[in-house]
């Protein structure tokens, strides 16, 4: 689609994941055995037929753009347009790098990309969701409803409403308030900061309120004071945020109990990622497993129950990993239990090790120094 453009904000640091995200930005922390988070909102971009794609990269970008690439495992790779990497630069009139203090505030660094592009409209999403999502739905809304920025939300249902953004909508869809985490919801339909905006009126208000740093907290509620044209575009599909280690895991396992939801009819439907060729799996005759994703790459010998091991990891003889998701490359070795744990990636667990929590663990080599494991 030529008159919509995306910029994905792919720069956040994740703190809430700890040390999943030590070296690496949110957006390419791993999910589900072989994707990697970014993966999903790469896909939805490319169902959509969006040919220009701006990623704003900051936080430890290096193995985010080396993944990406020139996007071409999502079919993102178009001649003239395609992925383009918006990174932290130095202006020529300053001698410091232009780096990116709020959301708002990123898209404001990269003003230059939306000014050049000749499309009419941008969408920007967080890299660092899960959803399938067809932008083309949200462009006819937007259309025509003659909308100058469209907010796409969901009625949320769950008591922690006060973790979101909350829009009051009137009967026509139009937003007529909007407050970032208020302690006092006064309705249940939630933000899921991914907006909608005619390229004029992004550029506008970027330009005339370059103070206000995020888009929730700031410029939203500030374009929704001074114009009434802005539209709520409530989105029934699933989605997640996983901004938690709790969070994390219960998106994985959430997925391992409802697989049926990566399938697609049409294969413009599927979430892609870039191939890593890896070897096959390799399951041993003493291995045991029940309900659980096995990844390429991986070599079990131990018994996995309801849980997911992903790419490159070994789990040796004798092993139980129950309701945990191993992350990439990690080795577990003999006689090890696991249960409730998320595993960062690359570590080893030693022999005859008992990680078996009642509530969900994150399981880091700091974790396991602290405990003289």
């Amino acid at each position: 689609m030529d008159e919509l453009s995306a910029i994905v904000l792919a720069g956040g640091r994740g703190s809430r994941l700890k040390s999943l995200t030590r070296d690496k930005s949110k957006s390419y922390v791993s999910f589900l055995g072989k994707y990697r988070i970014i993966d999903f909102p790469l896909s939805s971009i490319s169902y959509s037929k969006i040919k220009e794609t701006g990623i704003i990269t900051q936080y430890e970008p290096y193995d985010l753009i080396r993944y990406i690439g020139s996007g071409e495992a999502w079919d993102l790779n178009y001649q003239d347009s395609g992925i383009s990497f918006l990174t932290p630069f130095e202006a020529n009139n300053s001698k410091e790098l232009v780096m990116q203090k709020g959301t708002a505030n990123a898209i404001l660094s990269q003003i230059e990309f939306i000014k050049r592009s000749s499309s009419k409209y941008f969408i920007i999403l967080s890299g660092d969701q899960i959803y399938k999502m067809d932008f083309n739905k949200v462009l006819k809304f937007h259309i025509k409803n003659n909308s100058d920025l469209t907010i796409i939300t969901q009625k949320y249902y769950k008591d922690d409403l006060s973790r979101f953004g909350i829009a009051e909508v009137d009967e026509n869809n139009r937003i007529i308030s909007f407050k970032e985490k208020p302690l006092n919801p006064k309705s249940n339909i939630i933000s899921l900061g991914i907006y909608l905006f005619n390229k004029d009126v992004l550029i506008k208000y970027l330009e005339y309120a370059t103070t206000l740093v995020d888009f929730g907290s700031d410029l939203i509620p500030y374009i929704i004071e001074q114009n009434n044209n802005v539209y709520s575009y409530n989105y029934d599909g699933l989605f997640m945020d996983l901004g938690t280690i709790e969070s994390l895991y219960q998106g994985n396992m959430y997925f391992l109990d409802n697989l049926e939801l990566l399938n697609a009819e049409h294969k413009s439907q599927k979430i892609y990622s870039r191939p890593l060729y890896y070897t096959p799996m390799l399951i041993k005759k003493e291995s045991s497993i029940k309900n659980s994703i096995i990844s390429d790459g991986t070599l079990i010998k131990g018994e996995i129950v309801h849980s997911i091991i992903s790419v490159g990891s070994t789990i040796d003889l004798n092993s139980k990993i129950i309701d945990s998701v191993i992350m990439p490359n990690v080795i577990v070795g003999k006689n090890v239990i696991i249960k409730n744990c998320v595993v960062d990636e690359s570590i080893t667990i030693p022999d005859n090790t008992v990680l078996d929590f009642d509530t969900i663990t994150l399981i880091d080599n700091e974790y396991l120094r602290n405990k003289n494991v």
